[in-house]
């Protein structure tokens, strides 16, 4: 506004030069915004000296000769005197207040006020023992409370998360890595297995929850794990026991397949859909694992163990938490795991009645090898058969091992060689490309199958001829069709829990497996636990392919590290991936293979685990 005042001015003199002036004085320059008039002619200058200054920022202060000062109010941006307002401006002469001036952060964690000399105020209203995190108020670790108002956690530090605590307000007590979910029935049979188990994790850094299960739907299960994922930040599961799963059909290697899975339990919000309403689903969202869940399954306990002439002693009601069934004694009197050459809920009801004596000697061993380092030799076996060799490398076991034993020649990839390589000192890492059904490994020979049963796999006591193959091996990836159905007797199970050296599987229930290990051995190699890998494998390679892999499970503990020498750790990358056509050949191998006789049905499941349906 000053450029346009002197405008004026000029205007003025310019018309005094043409006319002259009336009143006898020169305007030779006005008082502007609390100027002083200049001096006129001999006569003087009404506004001679004078200050015109009103104080109001929203006027023009200015001097007329034979006027005086005048105010004439203008339109412009003022400054009312207080910062708490924005964009002021003078409207008729008045500096009126524009809007509020923002002060708000954000943040919860505050209470926002504005000082009309300072400007912005942000009061903390966190409780004295809160923390901002995130714009959020959190009571600090031994507190309870929505972190406006804390107070006392009782027994916070105790080791027990209970009452208020949560994994946010006590995370000594309630932040825990792992959460085993144990049959009832034999939560107090495994008692003491347990507690060495939580005690050996403890050693190593882990917090883990033991929980019983009372027999419910597998919603109800899923649901429990993720309230647990709340209120104790777990990141994995362990289900011990006859647990409820989930079961899925779908068009693979083309033909219909239906079969349990446990990608259903660890994705929380994956939507899953069952079109014709009979139980099984068929169609599910993009999947994203958010928890590892792995198994150390037994078979249904709803019959009577296998009697005859030769096991007079075996009782016929079933007690899972009965003494005897975790006893050696078992082995002597109810042998059903050995006698039982085929699973069906119709022609052989008969129950693995010795399946918490395994638990009780897999948790031994998992003892040993976690306090007495490996099992077997610290070593590596790729084992390929006949319809594979095209595919036949270490698969990045080579950045783990430092023997690293590849079975790859079609003479050379026999049932003799599989078990000459597991035996005087074996391979804890067994990667096998196997053709299998539930009930057999099965290896070819000039285009005949030599298998090997899964009641021939085990600790062989001098009553049970038939376990002939303790097989020296700890970890085991099989691509193997069907060998971890956990629903039925398995191979996998008898790998993990039936010989003297087995701690954990990673296998499918259905036709596929793990054919691009890569990333999970990278894991692996890395130190992280065996589920975490899985999960981590499974986000970014088998969601992809949910004919190759959306019945992949894991089985035995997973939270196992591999102990291998790890001198060239990560020195050598995997392998990459493979072509269309590889991958087109690799399916094909599957598509002509028959399908396995002893898959279990769904309708089978059913009616030999009614207490996991509703009525």
């Amino acid at each position: 506004m000053m450029l346009g005042v002197k405008r004026l001015h000029c205007c003025l003199a310019l018309i005094v030069f043409a006319f002259g002036s009336a009143s006898g004085c020169d305007v030779g320059g006005d008082a502007l915004d609390g100027g002083v008039g200049d001096a006129g002619g001999t006569g003087g200058s009404q506004c001679d000296g004078v200050t015109c200054d009103d104080g109001n920022p929203c006027t023009l202060n200015r001097c007329i000769p034979g006027t005086g000062c005048i105010f004439p109010a203008w339109t412009g941006p003022c400054e009312d005197g207080n910062v708490c307002t924005v964009d002021d401006a003078c409207v008729a002469g008045v500096c009126t207040p524009g809007a509020p001036l923002d002060c708000d952060d954000h943040s919860a964690c505050t209470e926002e006020t504005c000082d009309p000399s300072s400007g912005c105020v942000h009061a903390n209203r966190c409780d004295p023992h809160a923390t901002c995190v995130g714009g959020n108020c959190e009571c600090d670790p031994g507190y309870g409370g929505d972190g406006f108002v804390c107070f006392a956690a009782p027994g916070c530090g105790d080791g027990d998360c209970t009452g208020v605590e949560t994994y946010l307000t006590c995370p000594m007590d309630c932040d825990h890595d792992l959460l085993v979910v144990v049959e009832e029935a034999l939560a107090q049979v495994l008692g003491p297995s347990l507690t060495m188990y939580l005690n050996d994790l403890d050693n190593e850094g882990y917090l883990a929850r033991i929980e019983p299960w009372t027999p419910g739907t597998v919603d109800e299960l899923k649901a429990f794990l993720f309230e647990q994922v709340d209120t104790f930040d777990i990141e994995g599961a362990l289900l011990i026991g006859n647990m409820p799963t989930a079961w899925f059909e779908q068009v693979a290697f083309d033909s219909d397949e239906t079969f349990p899975m446990d990608v259903f339990l660890q994705d929380r919000d994956a939507f899953w859909g069952d079109d014709d309403n009979d139980g099984i689903y068929d169609s599910h969202s993009p999947l994203q694992l958010d928890i590892y869940v792995s198994r150390l399954p037994t078979l249904p306990d709803y019959g009577a163990c296998v009697t005859s002439p030769d096991f007079p002693d075996c009782p016929q009601v079933y007690d899972p938490g009965g003494e005897l069934y975790a006893s050696e004694e078992c082995i002597y009197d109810c042998p059903s795991r050995f006698s039982s050459q085929s699973w069906n809920p119709d022609s052989h009801p008969d129950v693995e009645c010795c399946g918490a004596y395994f638990l009780k000697r897999y948790f031994d061993r998992v003892h040993d090898y976690r306090n007495y380092g490996s099992l077997v030799e610290p070593a590596a076996l790729v084992f390929i058969d006949d319809d594979w060799l095209r595919w036949a490398h270490p698969f990045g076991l080579d950045a783990i091992y430092a023997t690293v034993d590849v079975i790859c020649d079609i003479e050379e990839s026999t049932k003799l060689k599989y078990l000459e390589m597991l035996s005087g000192g074996g391979a804890q890492f067994v990667y096998h490309w196997l053709h299998s059904t539930p009930n057999d490994l099965l290896i070819y020979l000039d285009g005949n199958v030599d298998p090997i049963h899964r009641t021939q796999i085990g600790w062989s006591p001098h009553f049970a001829p038939s376990l002939v193959y303790n097989l020296e091996a700890s970890f085991v990836n099989m691509f193997s069709c069907h060998a971890a159905r956990f629903t039925v007797p398995n191979i996998g199970s008898a790998l993990a829990f039936q010989t003297d050296y087995g701690l954990a599987i990673v296998g499918s229930t259905k036709n596929g497996g793990m054919w691009q290990p890569g990333e999970f051995h990278t894991n692996l190699a890395h130190g992280t636990p065996w589920g975490e890998s899985f999960r981590l494998w499974y986000n970014n390679y088998g969601q992809l392919d949910d004919e190759w892999h959306l019945g992949m499970v894991v089985l035995g503990d997973p939270l196992l590290t591999l102990s291998g020498d790890v001198a060239d750790l990560l020195k050598r990358m995997p392998p990459g991936d493979s072509t269309a056509d590889e991958v087109e050949a690799l399916r094909e191998t599957l598509i002509d293979l028959v399908e396995a006789d002893e898959v279990d049905t769904f309708d089978e499941y059913v009616r030999s685990n009614p207490q996991f349906f509703e009525d």
